[in-house]
């Protein structure tokens, strides 16, 4: 009797599984398409329409590692970089080599003059591209201009200030 119910529990389980599947599939394509929507109003600087969009793509599916990196550019781009991170590291805890998402997180970083976070990704990119990408491009141009403002707000500070002729 127990070998019975527990082999229609089975079954069960099995036939349900498809619908599970049509379903979660219809779910993530209604967020593919928010997300596609919400990233024709972030190129259109739309940035809090954008955002609402990609909120309702990550009610559909919040695995969809394209709305998470689309709602941190969304909040980047209404200058809360912070929140932008947040999403970012989102991303990366479902993809963690999603070179987009490394990119993204770098540039914030670089914001937030976390110059060591940035290399950090920078170094993870190296060993994803091997033969270079324009994402690991990308953010070494941006880790030079980081290192060169940086070295000339030094050598400001450093040079001896003239005193005026009077």
């Amino acid at each position: 009797m127990i070998k019975n119910l527990l082999l229609v529990g089975v079954v069960a389980v099995a036939v349900s599984a498809p619908s599970t599947a049509q379903t979660d599939t219809k779910y993530q394509n209604i967020s593919r398409q928010l997300a596609a929507e919400a990233l024709v109003a972030l190129e259109a600087d739309k940035a809090v329409d954008a955002q609402l969009l990609f909120e309702r793509s990550l009610v559909a599916d919040p695995a969809n590692t394209k709305a998470l990196l689309g709602l941190g550019r969304s909040h980047e781009a209404q200058g809360r970089i912070g929140r932008g991170l947040k999403y970012y590291r989102q991303a990366l805890e479902i993809e963690p080599n999603d070179k987009i998402a490394l990119e993204a997180q770098a540039l914030a970083f670089l914001k937030r003059e976390m110059f060591d976070r940035a290399d950090a990704n920078r170094a993870k990119l190296v060993r994803l591209c091997p033969n270079g990408c324009k994402t690991l491009d990308t953010v070494e141009i941006a880790i030079e201009a980081y290192l060169a403002e940086e070295e000339s707000q030094k050598t400001a500070e450093a040079k001896p200030k003239e005193k005026p002729e009077g």
